[in-house]
């Protein structure tokens, strides 16, 4: 089954945000300077490109977690991106 992705973009506009960091000190180099570029990239490089598997609580009659787990594979998600520069806030499992 393929990996499918919702939301994404070929170029959200924080591409086109210069990198700031000074690669000769290290206190002005991402993550200890701030730089919006290589924490957008950072938020990118995180989101999962591939099929991966969840373990999910199993629920009793009444809805509450019992001890045991379930494995399930999770094929699709969605990405909750930011306005103002469409970076990548986060994204959840559609299964």
């Amino acid at each position: 089954m393929t990996f499918k992705i919702e939301g994404l973009k070929k170029r959200p506009r924080w591409y086109d945000i210069k990198c700031t960091c000074d690669n000769s000190n290290i206190e002005k180099k991402f993550p200890i300077a701030e730089c919006k570029h290589c924490q957008f990239q950072t938020q990118e490089d995180l989101m999962p490109r591939k099929s991966f598997d969840i373990s999910i609580a199993i629920l009793d009659k009444n809805g509450k977690a019992t001890k045991k787990t379930k494995t399930v594979k999770c094929n699709k998600i969605k990405i909750v991106r930011g306005k103002r520069y469409e970076e990548i806030l986060g994204w959840f499992n559609l299964g």
